[in-house]
């Protein structure tokens, strides 16, 4: 049941809304979609950071992806066009040798890369546009032989096209890996 009042103030309402803003009113508004424009474009052109914790001389562009997420294909697809060759397995070759009776099978793999990387990320955002997500991502670049982290990219972005920066996190992150790594 609609009492006649509120019906009244319902068609009162919607006439407000037609009318035009007032001057302070449109001030605020130029303000507020300002500072929206500008927080969003800022907020994806994030610094990233580089942290050569030790000293290598690589000797190949071929890593292993360590790591198994939902980004690798991306991340995996943007090392690529930057040159570098990577594995989904740490080796491909395994030998192995059969003792006398009763001794243990013994079994050697060879690894065909020296390093691995491993992606870790944490969402911070999402896109309005889409479904790309705002992402904190650090790259560890590993000596596989010595088990030591010898390289620390961290980068924070869009995982996909998302407004004006057209970039991917992925992307910068195999950008700095490449002028990280040929540098050495």
């Amino acid at each position: 049941m609609i009492f006649p009042s509120s019906n009244f103030t319902l068609k009162r309402d919607a006439a407000k809304a037609r009318r035009p803003l007032a001057p302070v009113g449109r001030m605020m508004h130029k303000y507020f979609l300002t500072n929206i424009l500008a927080l969003t474009i800022v907020g994806c052109a994030a610094p990233h950071k580089v942290e050569k914790i030790q000293d290598t001389s690589p000797q190949s562009n071929t890593f292993v992806l360590l790591s198994s997420g939902q980004w690798d294909a991306k991340l995996r697809a943007e090392l690529s066009k930057k040159g570098f060759k990577i594995l989904k397995d740490a080796s491909r070759n395994s030998a192995s040798a059969k003792g006398a009776e009763g001794e243990v099978t013994r079994v050697r793999n060879e690894a065909d890369a020296r390093y691995g990387l491993t992606l870790s990320w944490v969402s911070i955002d999402r896109c309005v546009e889409n479904s790309s997500k705002v992402i904190e991502a650090t790259l560890e670049v590993t000596d596989i032989k010595t088990k030591e982290v010898v390289l620390v990219i961290e980068k924070s972005g869009f995982t996909g096209p998302c407004g004006p920066p057209r970039d991917t996190v992925f992307d910068g992150l195999a950008s700095e890996l490449a002028d990280s790594w040929r540098s050495k």
